[in-house]
């Protein structure tokens, strides 16, 4: 039952080709104490067992099997469609969700009109479970940015780990939702539209998982990434915070481009747009670190 007390929330899980940790990730929905869920499960056109292994459990998993296979943008807007919930929360095959995230999230936003979403600390795991770290890094970011998040997040980049939402539905309409031409800012376009136009909540605490193996993103999908980041705050302008800040995206980009080895690429950057102390700091700190 849905009401402003337990509000439903629409669980989005994107799939192609998950089994090997599809049940896990499942499962960490199924434990969660807020038990007012769905799951909306898009199957991207897997040929691996992930569509027997999300039939096994009951009917709280609502299963669609995509005619084509789409970018993932494109995947989740085909997902929401089909959702039910006041809010929507967004959980990969092959991450974790702690018992207690939903039932936290819910009450920091429940009822409150001015909040867009709400998110906390991520632990990145190995692919046997591992800790590696957490998003974002606790010493570059002791306390977690609460409010008008706006201009952190266009000068900070993404530091908002995607399994770690809860998003207003209705706020995620009113800003436009995915941008489906994107690639791999996904995410980020949609904390900058959403941030650019309500206060963000944040629990400060970890409160997911999230898995780094060898089929994350690789160099060059950073470069693509980047360049939709310098695309989305442009398309901010005349805004200050987005005028002020495009030069750490430009310097984002540049670093990208030195892990490509494309340097040429970036010395033109820098030279157009700026940035050389931001991207020497990012150099230096990826040394310390």
């Amino acid at each position: 039952m849905q009401n402003n007390e337990t509000p439903l929330v629409s669980v989005i899980m994107n799939c192609y080709n998950g089994e090997k940790y599809l049940r896990e990730a499942i499962d960490s929905v199924y434990s969660q104490t807020y038990k007012n869920w769905e799951i909306v499960f898009w199957d991207n056109e897997s040929i691996d067992s992930s569509v027997k292994i999300a039939q096994s459990y009951d009917d709280k998993i609502k299963y669609f099997y995509a005619r084509k296979n789409t970018p993932l943008g494109e995947a989740r807007v085909s997902a929401i469609k089909h959702a039910k919930g006041m809010y929507l929360a967004f959980l990969d095959c092959d991450d974790l969700w702690e018992d207690s995230k939903l039932e936290i999230q819910i009450n920091a936003i429940n009822g409150k009109n001015d909040i867009g979403f709400v998110y906390s600390r991520c632990e990145i795991i190995s692919s046997d479970g591992n800790r590696l770290g957490y998003m974002p890094h606790k010493k570059k970011m002791p306390s977690l940015p609460s409010g008008k998040i706006f201009d952190k997040l266009i000068k900070k980049g993404c530091f908002i780990a995607f399994n770690s939402i809860l998003i207003s539905r209705k706020k995620y309409e009113n800003s436009g939702g995915f941008p489906v031409h994107y690639k791999n800012s996904i995410d980020y376009h949609l904390y900058l539209k959403i941030s650019h136009q309500y206060q963000v909540v944040a629990i400060d605490k970890t409160l997911c998982q999230s898995r780094e193996h060898g089929e994350n993103l690789s160099y060059s999908q950073y470069v693509i990434g980047a360049k939709e980041n310098v695309e989305s705050v442009i398309s901010f302008f005349p805004d200050q915070c987005a005028i002020r800040g495009i030069k750490y995206q430009y310097a984002n980009l540049a670093v990208c481009y030195i892990r490509e080895y494309q340097l040429l690429r970036a010395l033109s950057i820098l030279i157009h747009h700026g940035g050389w102390l931001t991207v020497f700091r990012r150099i230096i700190g990826k040394l310390v670190n």
